[in-house]
């Protein structure tokens, strides 16, 4: 009898465990999908002069690390003189989210993105690929990539 009820709650655990290992990825799909919506809004703040450079440089870092944010400031130090599409609203889908046994989180994510330029609004749909770093703290994105 009691090798039953021993059975039984040994069942049970495996089934716990495997229904919070299947449930956990989507944690990570919500936190990269709002890591990438932050970034475009702090980016897209920049360039319609809501926020200075080192205000959206500041913000950029609690987000981002590595090659994406070097490319980011980079950018943004050279928009200065340029005209860009202001983005006025986008939509995220994450197609695939994975975190991997060294702390990194991979996936794929779909972007809409509506801009308004001096003549005209237009509407794109691009996808990329993403990284993001699991830090002792906190989740930095470090990659966004347009395939």
């Amino acid at each position: 009898m009691k090798k039953v009820y021993a059975i039984n709650a040994c069942v049970l655990v495996i089934i716990f465990l495997t229904a919070g290992i299947i449930a956990r990825p989507s944690d990570y799909n919500r936190e990269m999908k709002n890591l990438i919506s932050q970034r475009t809004e702090v980016l897209n703040e920049f360039y319609d002069g809501r926020r200075d450079f080192d205000a959206s440089r500041d913000k950029l870092e609690l987000l981002e690390s590595g090659k994406l944010l070097k490319n980011d400031v980079a950018a943004m130090k050279t928009y200065q003189s340029t005209d860009i599409d202001q983005v006025v609203s986008y939509k995220i889908k994450i197609k695939s989210c994975k975190k991997t046994s060294y702390g990194i989180i991979k996936g794929k994510a779909e972007i809409r993105w509506v801009m308004r330029s001096v003549n005209d609004t237009r509407e794109e749909k691009h996808s990329y690929f993403f990284t993001g770093e699991i830090n002792q703290k906190n989740t930095k994105l470090t990659q966004l990539k347009k395939i």
